[in-house]
């Protein structure tokens, strides 16, 4: 009989803790979430209360703002949303891994609707999918980011290509100026491409550029298949950077969906592709309590460079608030 090695064994011994500790409160919480009866309408409790008075408050910040910039009489209002996430993300020898992350966005209607003010509390310059959330939240890349302030012109938007240019300031006190243009190309009728070229300046870090280039395919009412192609470079980083995923997109109802990922990612190093990280995860998301509350189940599976590339088990637990026009 072969007896598992004592690697083996600490391994098993740490998935069951992962298991033990985590199972009894994602049990309770995919049981609410998956009941009926726990979406109610709005009322007065003071939940709503709260929810009401954070969106007036945001709304009439954003039309003090806007005011500053009338050119006449009758301008519709200035309309802001805001997002507030919360979660706890833990992992193999780290229970105490917890995320935050806040974004508001405030449209300008005196301004042709063409700037928006975006306030963050994460680099928002970096537009993140779900393969890139699950990435940072596990490896805590987002632990020591500071408020980013930015301003965006939207150049030109259509229903096959995006034009943007926006300057803040990003993790605390770094300037940065970005220009990206984002085209879609319709190949087929179940197969459409995706390109965003980009070119950035950091104050403390140089010039960078990014080339993004998605796919889209087996497109049905339900469900979407994406593949996610990335390749980075910044001035005082000698190793670019890249990041593959394959996700697929299923709505289970108008309020629950599910999103299931397989990632790459890594540097290139003497013309050689260097893993970082890679893993898979799948993502339960559901509206429930109230139509602007979201919850998140999120089980993975990463295999990081910190970690000697060994298999890393975890659980992502979030909440998301929305205010204003969300």
């Amino acid at each position: 009989m072969k007896y598992p090695s004592i690697k083996e064994q600490c391994c098993s011994a740490q998935y069951i803790n992962v298991t033990r500790q985590i199972l009894p409160i994602t049990l309770t919480l995919f049981m609410f979430l998956f009941c009926e009866d726990s979406f109610a309408e709005d009322n007065d409790s003071w939940l709503d209360n709260m929810q009401v008075g954070v969106s007036q408050s945001i709304n009439s910040s954003a039309n003090w703002f806007d005011d500053f910039f009338e050119q006449e009489a009758g301008t519709e209002q200035a309309n802001a949303s805001a997002k507030v996430r919360l979660g706890i993300v833990p992992i193999e020898e780290d229970w105490m891994r917890f995320d935050s992350k806040v974004r508001l966005r405030a449209k300008l209607p005196n301004l042709k609707d063409r700037w928006d003010i975006i306030i963050s509390d994460y680099d928002d310059n970096q537009e993140q999918n779900a393969a890139d959330e699950s990435i940072n939240d596990a490896s805590g890349a987002n632990d020591d980011e500071q408020l980013n302030l930015a301003i965006r012109f939207i150049h030109s938007t259509k229903d096959n290509q995006y034009i943007s240019s926006r300057v803040g300031f990003a993790r605390g006190t770094d300037i940065y100026f970005k220009t990206r243009y984002r085209r879609k190309f319709d190949l087929t009728t179940w197969l459409n491409m995706e390109v965003e070229p980009a070119l950035y300046y950091y104050l403390d870090h140089g010039f960078g550029a990014k080339f993004e280039m998605d796919f889209k395919f087996a497109q049905t009412e339900s469900g979407l298949f994406k593949q996610v192609n990335r390749w980075e470079t910044i001035q005082d980083d000698a190793h670019p950077s890249w990041r593959h995923s394959l996700l697929y997109y299923y709505q289970l109802s108008e309020r629950a969906a599910l999103i299931n990922g397989v990632f790459a990612t890594g540097r290139l190093i003497d013309d050689q592709y260097l893993y970082d990280n890679r893993g898979l995860f799948m993502r339960y998301r559901c509206q429930a309590v109230r139509k602007w509350i979201y919850f998140e189940v999120e089980p993975f599976v990463h295999f990081p460079n910190y970690r000697a590339h060994e298999r890393t088990f975890g659980m992502a637990l979030r909440v998301e608030i929305n205010f204003g026009d969300y």
